[in-house]
């Protein structure tokens, strides 16, 4: 039996056929296409550029949520913000030099670091350099010779290295004054003419409370910048030195707070201190924590005479305050920020131009507040953003 040949397509169905497989086809194509053009837009998905910020006039602000840290540029009259120009350190102090028109970042506790950032090129990177594992660098000093003096506080000593490559040139060795616990606490230091200036917390490690007291006395070191040999020691009036040491140029001497007990165990035994280079000596405080009712945690004295503070009440609020240096008395509060805000003042700048720029980390709206005038009136109606909550500031003239 013949079996019957099967009927051709119709054409209505050769055409269907031809339709979906050209659907099949243009599908394919659509989704190479696709895939080209995403790939293609990933390219092109940079990084965005790093902000423009001036390589001087500004005001450089280290921000910091201690988890992440940036630093930021800020006009110090027109407030136009360069944020985030380069990530830091969470927990970073940065230091400018005129001469090699360079900041220098000192990295504390966790990076244990000097980074010097290039302030004419972006603030690129020039060097990065370890300063030992757990060494806790606190502050740093410019010196002749391309020369810089750094303290280690888990070190008892200051590290003198070359500012153009970061390399080690000397060690000053401080651990003759380290107390019972083994340490001195080296803290602040200030260059001035031919002189290293540092100061010895000298606290107790070993307490078990939430802050270290002073363990007996706190002094204020004079060092030859030249050999490294010891020129003076002085006792401290006030023990526990916790701010930079701020050279009056103008009245010849250092001021920086001593507040003795700080904060979590807090009394009014503090003061404000200024000492005169020509003297070598202590001169009567220009205002202590009993005259002031304030805690000091930094101060300075304007060109007019009349003094800056930043502390704390007894409560724990923070205070930027104006104080007459003559007659021991504060005249007036400028700002104030409740210990329930979460939030503190943090740092202050006496800049050049006469004005006062204020830390401000209140949580809810952190940024610089600015005070100007005999009466140290603020300028700003909201405090200026700068990103992640500002830290420390610093003049970049």
């Amino acid at each position: 039996m013949v079996k019957p040949h099967p009927l051709p397509p119709s054409p209505r169905c050769r055409e269907g056929k031809l339709f979906f497989k050209f659907v099949r086809v243009a599908h394919k194509i659509s989704i190479l296409l696709s895939l080209s053009l995403f790939l293609f837009s990933c390219a092109d998905f940079s990084r965005p550029p790093k902000p423009d910020a001036p390589a001087s006039g500004v005001i450089l602000a280290v921000g910091s949520d201690f988890s992440t840290g940036f630093l930021s540029a800020v006009h110090p009259t027109t407030y136009k913000v360069s944020r985030d120009i380069v990530p830091l350190f969470n927990d970073s102090l940065a230091y400018y030099n005129a001469l090699d028109q360079a900041t220098y970042v000192v990295q504390r506790l966790g990076s244990d670091a000097l980074r010097k950032l290039q302030n004419t090129t972006d603030y690129l990177t020039a060097y990065e350099k370890s300063v030992g594992v757990q060494a806790n660098p606190q502050d740093l000093a410019f010196m002749p010779s391309g020369q810089m003096a750094l303290t280690l506080y888990n070190r008892n000593s200051i590290q003198i290295l070359n500012r153009s490559n970061g390399n080690l040139v000397a060690t000053v060795d401080l651990s003759s004054f380290a107390d019972g616990d083994g340490y001195a606490e080296v803290f602040a230091v200030a260059y001035v003419a031919g002189a290293l200036y540092v100061t010895l917390q000298r606290l107790n490690r070993t307490a078990t409370d939430a802050t270290w007291p002073p363990w007996g006395d706190s002094y204020l070191l004079k060092i030859d910048a030249t050999n490294f040999s010891l020129l003076k020691s002085t006792l401290l009036t006030h023990s526990n030195p916790v701010s930079r040491l701020h050279h009056n140029a103008a009245r010849n001497s250092l001021i920086f707070a001593a507040p003795a007990k700080f904060y979590f165990d807090a009394a009014l035994d503090g003061a404000c201190l200024e000492y005169d280079l020509t003297t070598d000596a202590l001169l009567t405080p220009p205002i202590t924590e009993a005259q002031a009712g304030f805690e000091i945690s930094d101060c300075e004295i304007r060109g007019d005479g009349s003094g800056v503070l930043l502390g704390n009440n007894l409560s724990r609020d923070s205070v930027l305050a104006l104080f007459d240096s003559t007659t021991h008395t504060v005249t007036h509060v400028a700002a104030s920020l409740s210990s329930t805000n979460g939030g503190y003042f943090s740092n202050f700048l006496l800049h050049s131009n006469g004005k006062v720029y204020l830390a401000d980390r209140n949580i809810y709206a952190p940024g610089i507040r600015v005070f100007s005038g005999v009466g140290l009136t603020e300028e700003t109606t909201h405090a200026i953003y700068t990103g992640l909550p500002p830290f420390q500031l610093t003049e970049v003239p």
